[in-house]
Formats: C-alpha cells, sequence, structure tokens
C-alpha cells in the first residue's frame, strides 16, 4: 500500500499567445505547486481491475476521473491489466477552481502505479502518458515553480525565488475551462510582455513589491466580466493585507500572497468571514 500526496498548484502569471491549429491554445505559464493536497492511497487488489473510491459526492469514480484515466493508461501500455489496483481519493482541492486538482491526482497515480508494481518507465514515456491523460498533467512529474509553454506540455525548470504565504480562495462555483479561452481576447502586447517580465524575475529571489509585476492572467478580465465576485474576492484579499492577488487558471479559485504567516491567519479568518466557500492557507512545493 502507498499513500500520497497531490498538490494544488497556482499560475503565477498565464499568457494567451493565440489559437493553435489543433484547436487548442498556446500559453506561457509560470506555475507553483502548492501545499493543498488532495491525498490518495494506492493498494494492490486480488481481483483484476480498478477500483476507485471517493469522499466527494460530485467527483467520478470511474472513467470520468482523471486519476481514473491515468490508472488504466498506465497498466494497459504496461501490459499489467490482468493485475488489480485500488485507489482512494480524498478530495481537498476544490473541483473546478483553476487549482489543477484532477490533474494533480492523474499524474500522481502514474507516479505510484509506477513505484507500487515496480515500472521502471523512462521519464520521456511517463511525459508521454501524462499528455494523453490531459494538457495540465505533465506539469506535475516535474519540480516547480515551472515555466509551461506549448499548449500546457512542454515543461522547464524556472528558477525563482518566491518566499510567500498562498491564501487560496473558493468562491464556490466552477468555470469551464473551455468556456474561459473562448472568450479571450487576443492583445499585441502578450508575448513582448511576458518575454520582459520572466526575463526580469529568472534566476532570482521576488521581493513582495515586485510580485504583483509577474502576477497577470490574460484569461482573468473575460471571467471577471461574467462572474464580478471573483473580482470582489481579489479586492476582499487585498483589503485584508495580501501584497498581490490574482485568479489561478481559468478560475475560479483566487489566491492571495503575503509576507507574513500571522497576517495571513488574520487574513484567512477574515475571508471566513465574509462567507466565502473555502479558503486555506498553504506553503510552495518545489519537489
Amino acid at each position: 500500500m502507498i499513500r500520497l500526496l497531490a498538490p494544488a498548484k497556482v499560475n503565477l502569471n498565464l499568457r494567451v499567445l493565440g489559437q493553435r491549429p489543433d484547436g487548442f491554445h498556446e500559453i506561457n505559464s509560470v506555475i507553483q505547486k502548492i501545499s493543498l493536497f488532495d491525498r490518495i492511497t494506492l493498494k494492490k487488489a486480488e481481483k483484476p481491475g480498478i477500483r476507485l473510491a471517493c469522499d466527494a459526492p460530485d467527483i467520478p469514480s470511474g472513467p470520468g476521473n482523471l486519476a481514473y484515466q491515468a490508472a488504466t493508461l498506465l497498466m494497459e501500455t504496461s501490459g499489467i491489466m490482468e493485475q488489480g489496483v485500488s485507489i482512494v481519493l480524498e478530495k481537498n482541492i476544490p473541483h473546478g477552481a483553476g487549482l489543477g486538482g484532477g490533474s494533480s491526482d492523474a499524474a500522481t497515480v502514474l507516479m505510484g502505479l509506477c513505484d507500487l508494481f515496480g515500472l521502471d518507465l523512462e521519464p520521456d514515456r511517463m511525459h508521454d502518458l501524462a499528455c494523453r491523460i490531459g494538457s495540465d498533467v505533465p506539469l506535475f512529474l516535474h519540480p516547480s515553480p515551472a515555466l509551461v509553454t506549448g499548449r500546457g506540455d512542454i515543461v522547464s525548470r524556472f528558477p525563482l525565488c518566491l518566499d510567500a504565504f498562498f491564501l487560496v480562495v473558493f468562491p464556490g462555483f466552477q468555470i469551464s475551462t473551455k468556456w474561459a479561452y473562448s472568450n479571450f481576447r487576443l492583445t499585441k502586447k502578450t508575448c513582448n510582455y511576458t518575454i520582459s517580465t520572466q526575463k526580469k524575475v529568472h534566476g532570482g529571489k521576488l521581493f513582495p513589491d515586485r510580485w504583483q509585476d509577474l502576477l497577470i492572467n490574460d484569461l482573468e478580465a473575460a471571467v471577471l466580466n461574467r462572474h464580478p465576485e471573483i473580482a470582489r474576492c481579489k479586492e476582499d484579499l487585498v483589503r485584508f493585507g495580501a501584497r498581490a492577488s490574482l485568479m489561478s487558471g481559468s478560475g475560479s479559485a483566487v489566491f492571495g500572497l503575503f509576507e507574513d504567516p500571522s497576517a495571513a491567519q488574520r487574513a484567512l479568518k477574515r475571508i471566513l468571514s465574509e462567507g466565502w466557500s473555502f479558503a486555506a492557507l498553504a506553503k510552495p512545493v518545489f519537489s
């Protein structure tokens, strides 16, 4: 039996560079994993097949679950479908929030099943399997922070030291990633901004007075236009002491960056008193 933690992610910035011939969008994004975790338990089973149990009633426990898909793909391509595995998924990362919970679960299952069944897959092979599951999945096979390009399938190391406390707030509703991208309008400034900003922060410590310089999300304007609650959530975070705030990915979760853990704890209490659906404190995860 193996017990694993699947971390959430936040997009420290997200630039959308245009639509690709394959229908996906070309992106450029600096992503940080954080210490908000789903918990996954993997155990060999006597009967062949995959059995997944999840404690969240709105999460599918069959082929509609990315963790289930990851197990199926790995076992099929490795020729071990005669084996049986039990997957228990304890959800702490809000679903449909732009925090990558499902993708992280899938990547964690890929890595965990390799350990459970003694499979020695090359990194390129693991990356290929992750890409077949979803655009965000390869990210979680790599340390963070990371620079993600292409449609999300190209992941490289991004040396950045962001010593911050993350206060993550979920407003209680989901945003369709497909809808967010389809309502995005490309601007000519995107590419130049991306290159110049990332060069400035690459390889160094990003001090609090420069946090907001990095925190840009091209999808935010379209989403905020339809869901002004997200703008109010950002405003609350800044009002309660965050040095910078941003919507993560395609939303709907928002995070604020704090220098001081005591200030972050006070902000957490105030955020919860405002009636937001979910809020949690987290630190960066670098593995």
